[in-house]
C-alpha cells in the first residue's frame, strides 16, 4: 500500500490541532491491529468513539471514551451535534445511513481506500495502511492542545443510555 500523501497529512493534523471537540467515528476497514492505533488516537486527542457494527470490538465498550454503535438516530447527535470535527477512521461510506448527514462539524477521513464522499464529502481525506497514517500523523499532533469534552458529561449520557 503506498504511503498517505504527505500534504493531507498536514491539512489533516492542522484541522485536528484546531478542533476543541473532535469526535472519531471508527467503521469497518479499522481490523483488529488497528484497535491499539485507534485508541491511542481516542486518549491522545481526547474524543469520545462511536462504531459502526462491523468495528464495535475496536475499542472496548468498557473504555470511558467508547460510545457504542452509531445508530443514525437522535442518540448520536447527543454528541455529534456538538463537535467541531469528526474523524472518520477506516470508514466505508456504505456503513453509514443513506440520509442527508445532518451534522455541521468538519469531517476528516482516515481510511483504507478513497471515500465515495456518500453521504458526507470530506474536507480531507488521507488514504492508507491505517497504522501508517497515525504513525505519520502523531508527529503533526504535536503542540495540540486538549479536547474540550466535559468527560463527566460524557459519562453520564453513556449511562443513562442516551448514547
Amino acid at each position: 500500500m503506498a504511503s498517505p500523501d504527505p500534504r493531507a497529512l498536514d491539512r489533516a493534523a492542522e484541522l485536528i490541532r484546531a478542533a476543541a471537540r473532535p469526535v472519531v467515528i471508527a467503521g469497518g476497514q479499522c481490523a483488529a491491529e488497528d484497535a491499539p492505533w485507534l485508541r491511542a488516537l481516542a486518549e491522545a486527542l481526547p474524543a469520545p468513539v462511536l462504531t459502526t457494527s462491523p468495528a464495535k470490538e475496536a475499542l472496548p465498550e468498557t473504555h470511558p471514551l467508547a460510545l457504542g454503535i452509531l445508530m443514525g438516530s437522535e442518540h448520536d447527535d447527543a454528541v455529534l451535534g456538538l463537535a467541531d470535527l469528526i474523524v472518520t477512521f477506516g470508514l466505508d461510506p456504505m456503513e453509514l445511513n443513506p440520509r442527508r448527514w445532518p451534522y455541521p462539524a468538519l469531517v476528516v477521513c482516515l481510511a483504507r481506500t478513497p471515500h465515495s464522499g456518500f453521504p458526507v464529502t470530506p474536507l480531507v481525506e488521507v488514504v492508507g495502511d491505517l497504522a501508517l497514517i497515525l504513525e505519520e500523523l502523531a508527529p503533526r499532533l504535536k503542540g495540540q492542545t486538549q479536547a474540550d469534552w466535559d468527560m463527566w458529561e460524557l459519562d453520564r449520557l453513556k449511562k443513562a443510555g442516551n448514547l
